[in-house]
């Protein structure tokens, strides 16, 4: 049996029979900001995310060169520096400012390319079964054969190495988003798999095959809409992950390069100096903390929101 055949059924939202348009959208916002926990999580986001796109144009120190100045490496929180240097002398604060941006930017588009890949093969082997399910579920059996973080280390190890800081550190980063996409999106496919099964057998759905509607309208207007809220749920739970897999990427030396910078490369560059400055690798794993807790946090508000038992 395959990993995608074997997955139980979500239990994705059935908006069937749920308020339309505005009134729908009001009762999610309710059960949603009824969490304590997701309004916290989704204020971070908004911080985390407004820093590391306004952050660095606000900040101007170099995320890439020692002031040259004031040279002094490993240094504490000062006036000149807010969070310190690192052992090359560089400003703590701007390199996670420019470390946030890589590690939102990986995160969002990891979780677009399992949308494009894994939703469609989920409404397709869903809906369809037989041969197509059969052929779809083969081809996600063989990523899930290997573990996951293992395949993705394996790929950008084998093709890292030539890259080197193509396109500006560009090139290896692009290839640390597909090597972590190309383990993830079988997951997001079982997801919709499951939920298809159970949406197709739905009355509505019948009604529409019985009136003459074709797959394709069947398949975009009463199905694709029901699998909305499992994805957005999913997809925002699995950005924790993949913010964690790109820090151990960048750990092991296989994510961004220096000078560039990120929150992985930040910590492994900081370990050798832990009875120097600890604080170097204090900021830069408390803003991972950080960004995990909070896309947990809205995740799980968001799966109770998008629940149709709270929406009545």
């Amino acid at each position: 049996m395959s990993a995608i055949e074997s997955a139980p059924e979500a239990s994705g939202p059935d908006f069937g029979n749920a308020p339309a348009g505005r009134s729908r959208r009001r009762l999610i916002w309710l059960a949603f900001a009824g969490n304590r926990a997701a309004l916290v999580g989704l204020g971070g986001l908004v911080v985390l995310i407004v820093a590391a796109i306004v952050g660095p144009m606000v900040y101007t120190q170099s995320a890439a060169a020692a002031d040259i100045f004031s040279l002094n490496p490993d240094s504490w929180p000062a006036p000149s520096h807010l969070l310190g240097t690192d052992k090359d002398g560089i400003d703590i604060l701007a390199r996670l400012l420019t470390g946030l941006r890589v590690s939102l930017g990986v995160a969002l588009f990891v979780e677009l390319l399992n949308v494009l890949i894994g939703v469609p093969i989920g409404l397709a082997a869903g809906y369809f079964g037989g041969p197509i399910d059969f052929a779809l579920s083969r081809i996600a059996d063989a990523l899930f054969a290997f573990p996951g973080l293992l395949l993705a280390i394996l790929v950008a190890g084998v093709f890292g190495q030539g890259l080197g800081d193509t396109w500006g550190g560009l090139g290896r980063l692009a290839l640390v988003t597909a090597s972590l996409a190309l383990v993830s999106w079988p997951l997001m496919a079982r997801y919709v798999r499951a939920e298809v099964l159970s949406l197709r057998e739905r009355d509505y759905v019948e009604a529409a095959r019985a009136i003459g509607a074709s797959t394709p309208r069947i398949m975009l207007i009463h199905i694709a809409p029901n699998v909305v809220g499992l994805v957005l749920t999913a997809s925002t739970l699995d950005m924790a992950s993949q913010v964690v897999n790109e820090a151990t990427l960048s750990l092991l030396g296989l994510g961004v390069q220096p000078p560039h910078a990120s929150i992985g490369l930040m910590i492994s560059n900081a370990i050798g100096v832990l009875n120097i400055n600890w604080t170097e690798s204090f900021f830069p794993g408390l803003a991972l903390t950080m960004m995990v807790l909070c896309f947990s946090f809205v995740g799980d508000g968001l799966r109770d929101a998008l629940d149709p038992r709270s929406l009545r």
